[in-house]
């Protein structure tokens, strides 16, 4: 009978221990990796600023408190802005919700849409009691859909607060843990020290690459939005404009969910001219120029993507993550390119590649385009 070796035996048995660990480990994050991710990311964004606070007589022996602080004013920060969608702007929709409803119920779809929208509609064969109907389903619809969310709006609150809560938790303890916890991953990780501090590295730079993007393009959609408001007649165009800058988080449709309905009462007030002016102004300067040349101008540099790979990274992320593909998409990628240029530098049998790199941006584009 043939030994077994007590080595080969040992390796397996640790294999094995692990690789259970590690799923029991996945299957007890996975319900609450969103708040942990949105940890990480506050963290990886403000370590800077702990750094600096760190730097200061005071507080060197208390990096929990610097820590506590910078949690809690990004926290403060994202209450205000929720405080602010939910009571200024949300007011505002209701309102123009029961403006909409009291001229339909009063004059119907011609008081609602006027005289020359429904004579325009008509040209298309759509009269006015089509589109009565329509519009009632369209308005039953949303009752529904609204009382429904009514029931849930308790379970939302709650499972909210607890993203909030554990969001802060996550963020104040990598602030605090920050540089150790990081050297301790470089350490466990099987591969060169080297190597891991580069793909940390790119991570981090993605992240804030990302997040720098993401503010700067908001409040640029922002911006040019209040000034399309304005000049087209919108009421409240402050109001809109904040929330367009809001709806920017997501790319492409993010803004066009505002804009859209904005300029389609507008122009269903009578003011056609207006209307498809804002339509225009919308689709070209809000959502043409920040998309598709400003926001990969100012990322793609600072991720070494080019605008290409930049456009699968945000979109593709966006399609496969949700709103928060918009990190997680580049950083998956950014993962992905670091990995093959470790190999293509340090592992590829024929050695490094006399070719350039066609991933990164080249060299002259780069420095055109860096912010």
């Amino acid at each position: 009978m043939a030994r077994i070796d007590r080595t080969k035996l040992e390796n397996g048995t640790f294999l094995v221990l692990f690789a259970l660990a590690a799923y029991l480990f996945w299957r007890t994050l996975e319900p609450i990796w969103i708040p942990v991710f949105l940890g990480l990311t506050i963290a990886v964004t403000v370590y800077p600023l702990q750094d600096r606070l760190l730097q200061r007589r005071h507080l060197a022996r208390h990096p929990g408190l610097a820590a506590a602080l910078l949690t809690a004013l990004v926290m403060t920060v994202i209450v205000g802005l929720l405080t602010f969608l939910l009571f200024v702007v949300g007011s505002r929709v209701l309102d123009l919700l029961r403006d909409a409803a009291d001229r339909y119920q009063h004059g119907g779809t011609t008081s609602l849409l006027g005289d020359d929208v429904v004579a325009f509609l008509r040209r298309f064969g759509l009269d006015a009691a089509s589109v009565q109907r329509r519009l009632a389903e369209l308005l039953r619809d949303l009752a529904a859909t609204l009382g429904k969310g009514a029931t849930t709006v308790i379970t939302a609150t709650f499972g909210l607060i607890f993203v909030f809560i554990f969001t802060a938790l996550t963020s104040y303890y990598l602030l605090v843990e920050g540089r150790e916890g990081t050297a301790w991953l470089v350490e466990v990780i099987p591969l060169p020290d080297g190597e891991v501090w580069e793909l940390v590295r790119n991570i981090r730079d993605v992240t804030r690459a990302m997040l720098f993007g993401t503010l700067v393009t908001a409040i640029y959609q922002g911006v040019v939005a209040f000034i399309g408001y304005w000049i087209f007649g919108v009421d409240s165009p402050l109001v809109w404009a904040a929330l367009t800058g809001v709806a920017s988080i997501l790319p492409a449709i993010g803004t066009a969910l505002v804009w859209v309905p904005v300029g389609l009462f507008v122009l269903f007030s009578h003011n056609i001219a207006e209307g498809l002016g804002l339509l225009i102004w919308g689709a070209l300067v809000i959502v043409f120029v920040a998309d598709y040349i400003l926001r990969p101008k100012l990322v793609g540099p600072r991720i070494r993507m080019n605008d290409l790979l930049v456009f699968i990274a945000i979109f593709g992320g966006v399609e496969a993550f949700g709103i928060l593909g918009v990190v997680l998409g580049p950083i998956a990628t950014a993962l992905f390119l670091s990995i093959i240029r470790i190999y293509m530098r340090d592992y590829r049998p024929e050695g490094p590649p006399d070719v350039p790199d066609v991933t990164e941006p080249q060299p002259d584009e780069a420095l055109q385009n860096a912010p």
